[in-house]
């Protein structure tokens, strides 16, 4: 199965009571884990479930799996 996001790549996900967005800096297809503001964040990605790095506007970066990003 093919990725469905690619980097570079502008999509958004839940956050709170609305939406957030960001744009995708790299994909991973086995478990990865970043520290991102001082705490670990792990994904279990695979070939069918990627994960991504993604960046936001204001420089943040958040740890996604593909089932939780839509298109932005």
């Amino acid at each position: 199965m093919s990725q469905k996001f690619q980097a570079n790549q502008y999509v958004q996900w839940n956050f709170g009571g609305g939406t957030a967005k960001g744009q995708i800096k790299e994909s991973f297809k086995q478990k990865v884990t970043r520290t991102i503001k001082g705490t670990e964040v792990t994904r279990n990605a695979t070939d069918e479930e990627p994960a991504y790095l993604v960046e936001q506007e204001n420089g943040d970066q958040v740890l996604k799996s593909e089932t939780e990003l839509s298109d932005a």
